[in-house]
């Protein structure tokens, strides 16, 4: 059977340790982080429509179209807002981020309460722009007076939660190299007074006793370093006295 260092042993398990905590944090946490952030940009979009509820609330009623644009609009200001409706409890549009033109895939819509309620929103397609957005439906007056509806776009969250991800990765990935470097560095300071027992066990099997066992620990490593003093000495005394015994019969 092939011989291998117990040097190698030990440090093959541990750095193979850090390295699979460091892989189970990166999953677990990235997973926590990518929808904490998900639910996070989701809920702009949702305050975004609720301001515009609380608002607009007079201007719904008088159906009064120059104000609510001029809502409309001042929400779209916010990163990742690809539309914003406002439609009456009929169906009805008031006001909207397409100039009346709404695209395919917007129109026709109705509120789910399910939906709506979920912790991520429907995803409707944007027809003739490539485009997917979570579909917030926020209802004005619990939906008596209309709807307001908030697109978020699903490709700027993706990337937002990516950009992130990735960050999150080297900071782990950062701290798992110094782990390993920490323990290879640690693993060292434990395996080398056994390196240096075992080489000592196999000098003095070889007759070299006159070098003195000695290691400086705490632990059961200073005991077996003193067990193999005390056997170094006795052999010593027994070769010694061995010696004496052949020179008198001389």
């Amino acid at each position: 059977m092939k011989f291998i260092s117990i040097k190698w042993k030990i440090g093959f398990i541990l750095v193979f340790s850090n390295l699979l905590l460091g892989f189970l944090l990166i999953f677990i946490i990235n997973n926590i982080f990518s929808d904490k952030i998900g639910h996070e940009l989701i809920g702009r979009g949702r305050t975004i429509g609720k301001n515009i509820a609380q608002y607009g609330i007079g201007d719904i009623q008088e159906r009064d179209q120059i104000k609510l644009h001029e809502l409309v609009y001042s929400g779209l200001k916010f990163e990742g807002v690809e539309y914003i409706i406002i439609q009456a409890d009929d169906g009805t549009i008031l006001s909207d981020s397409y100039n009346g033109q709404l695209p395919e895939g917007l129109a026709g819509r109705i509120y789910d309460p399910l939906t709506a309620q979920a912790a991520r929103p429907g995803i409707v397609k944007i027809n003739g722009q490539g485009l997917s957005c979570y579909d917030i439906w926020i209802p004005v007056e619990d939906g008596y007076l209309g709807y307001v509806r908030v697109g978020m776009q699903k490709n700027y969250i993706d990337q937002i939660i990516k950009e992130n991800s990735v960050t999150l990765m080297v900071v782990i990935a950062s701290f798992t190299l110094v782990g390993i470097l920490v323990v290879v560095f640690l693993s060292n300071l434990i395996i080398r007074p056994i390196i240096y027992l075992t080489n000592r066990a196999d000098e003095i099997s070889q007759g070299k006793l006159d070098e003195i066992v000695s290691v400086k620990t705490n632990d059961e490593i200073l005991k077996l370093a003193q067990a193999l003093e005390r056997l170094r000495e006795s052999v010593k005394i027994a070769l010694d006295r061995l010696s004496k015994q052949k020179s008198m019969r001389i």
